[in-house]
């Protein structure tokens, strides 16, 4: 199985935490940026929370108002869809 790269937005440490607990390869979203399979930010209506200039193929979910498993569910949801492609 791939391990995945996942860009989070600073505010979310505990996604971030969460998120290699379950081994995902995670980091800061200015230093994985276009790098990352998924980006987590918070704020979709606000010019992707200032990340504009990131281009990226990969998944980008909004975490706002949402619980960590409820991110970790979408995310690997993404992957299973994904992988199959």
């Amino acid at each position: 199985m791939k391990r995945y790269r996942i860009a989070v937005e600073k505010k979310l440490s505990n996604i971030e935490q969460m998120l290699k607990e379950e081994g995902y390869d995670v980091g800061d979203v200015d230093d994985l940026g276009s790098y990352a399979d998924a980006v987590i930010i918070t704020g979709m209506d606000e010019d992707v929370a200032g990340y504009a200039n990131i281009l990226t193929d990969g998944i980008v979910v909004d975490a706002s108002g949402r619980q960590p498993e409820e991110v970790l569910y979408e995310i690997e949801r993404n992957f299973r869809l994904k992988d199959k492609e």
